[in-house]
């Protein structure tokens, strides 16, 4: 009996320890699935929230993968579309590129990470013929994309310009720049995707705990029976809820960012050259004088003294404005433009721009001569009008090399100084008549007051002769 007893304790011993084996299999087992199902999570988790540890965050990163609605982000604030996907890469990106064939500009390419949240920006300038038509075409352009015109600048002075502010979806963003850069010819173009994933998920994880705060304090005050603590917990109460709508306000504004992309258009039409007088003054010379037919002659030019030559001159308009009232004339050589003879153009002008004015001076080569050449003008505009600007000369002079003469004069040379002499005193006597001119009726002025002086003078009283006069003439006689 006993051993039977014994027996049936050790079949209850031994069932007791079995159930204890597979009780401590089945916790392991259950201890290894939990371990891989929170692994998965955490995973999970870091792949979606960039590795936030919180409970809190997880939930909030985890928020914004890909729905059914074509890659839409989703936010517990609401669901703004999410950034076009061409391909997965690293995360932002930015550049200044534009469409083939703008100034060597190449196409946009945007690459942004699936469950992201972008920003997208760009700011491109197009030079086109006219504003207000190009502004028209763009507008009508945005449209077709379901594009929003949210601002407009336009000016006239200087020179006609506008800045149209667009919003459009991020998935027609690049169909947008594609279209506004074919308005006219693209002169520059910045881009920029700015990834505010990061933001949002500290923005909801802060107005989580706000909120958690401003409950807290609401119940604080329900159940606060002391007017100083109710005063306390109100004014506390509004500073946390003043806390919360500024963070709401703020994710609702990187929301709307990111629900949009931005273009900022600038339209400018090309400047027109600015007003430039100019001119090319080119000198050349030769031997002898022919009334300059074998204009131009030379650069350089080697002569004896007091030996006759034809000075050359070349004269282009090589600014944007005409010239009229023309006037050449050389300071070192002592020739003024009564001097210069015309052989092709016109000294009254105009003087279009690219027209050459082609004309010689007769001189004589002398040592104490070199070639200085000048230029003046009157510049007008398309409708003959004179304008006040300087014109500009670029002056190329001839280089003389005169020889001293050193032979001895002759009887012809003689001759010729004593003419010049005689031509001398005949200059300068015709100059002292000439000054003495002005100054002939000062004499006869001079002579007519004295002598109306004198007529309009009375002539004296005589006086009667006095006693003693006529005693004396009385004994006398």
């Amino acid at each position: 009996m006993r051993k039977s007893i014994w027996a049936v304790m050790g079949v209850l011993v031994l069932a007791m320890m079995l159930l204890v084996a597979c009780g401590g299999a089945d916790d392991s087992s259950s201890s290894a699935e939990r371990f891989t199902e929170d692994g998965d999570s955490a995973a999970s988790g870091e792949a979606s929230g960039g590795g936030s540890s919180s409970g809190g965050a997880s939930t909030t990163l985890q928020s914004f993968a890909t729905s059914g609605n074509d890659g839409a982000a989703v936010t517990s604030e609401g669901a703004p579309p999410r950034a076009p996907e061409p391909e997965p890469s690293s995360g932002s990106d930015s550049s200044d590129a534009g469409s083939p064939g703008g100034n060597g500009l190449g196409p946009v390419v945007l690459q942004v990470g699936a469950g992201r949240i972008i920003v997208f920006t760009a700011s491109i300038v197009v030079e086109v013929e006219d504003v207000p038509l190009a502004t028209q075409q763009a507008q009508q352009a945005m449209a077709g994309l379901g594009g929003l015109v949210f601002g407009q600048d336009t000016t006239t002075e200087p020179f006609p310009r506008t800045v149209l502010t667009f919003k459009v979806l991020p998935e027609d963003f690049q169909e947008a720049l594609d279209r506004l850069a074919a308005l006219g010819d693209l002169e520059s173009q910045q881009v920029s995707s700015d990834d505010v994933t990061e933001r949002v998920v500290d923005l909801e994880s802060r107005i989580v705990t706000a909120a958690a705060s401003v409950d807290r304090l609401r119940e604080f005050l329900s159940n606060a029976t002391d007017l100083e603590g109710v005063a306390q917990l109100e004014a506390q109460l509004l500073l946390r809820e003043t806390d919360l709508e500024r963070l709401r306000g703020q994710l609702r504004t990187i929301q709307d960012q990111a629900a949009l992309a931005t273009i900022f258009l600038t339209l400018v039409e090309p400047a027109p050259d600015a007003p430039e007088a100019h001119v090319e003054l080119v000198q050349t010379a030769y031997l002898g004088t022919d009334e300059g037919d074998r204009c131009p002659g030379d650069d350089e030019l080697s002569v004896d003294e007091g030996e006759a030559i034809t000075i050359c001159v070349s004269v282009e308009n090589t600014g944007n404005l005409s010239l009229i009232e023309i006037e050449v004339r050389d300071v070192g050589l002592d020739l003024d433009e009564d001097d210069f003879v015309v052989l092709e153009g016109s000294l009254e002008g105009p003087l279009e721009p690219g027209e050459t004015l082609v004309g010689y001076f007769d001189a004589t080569a002398e040592l104490s001569r070199f070639a200085s050449p000048r230029f003046s003008a009157v510049v007008v505009d398309e409708d003959g009008d004179p304008i006040r600007i300087p014109v500009g000369v670029n002056t190329e002079p001839v280089e003389l090399d005169v020889t001293e003469d050193t032979s001895v004069p002759s009887f012809t040379d003689g001759l010729s100084g004593s003419w010049e002499s005689v031509q001398t005193l005949g200059r300068v006597g015709v100059l002292a008549l000439g000054v003495a001119i002005p100054f002939f009726w000062v004499p006869l002025i001079v002579f007519g007051l004295i002598w109306t002086g004198r007529r309009m003078t009375p002539p004296r009283p005589r006086t009667a002769p006095t006693a003693a006069a006529s005693e004396e003439s009385e004994t006398f006689e």
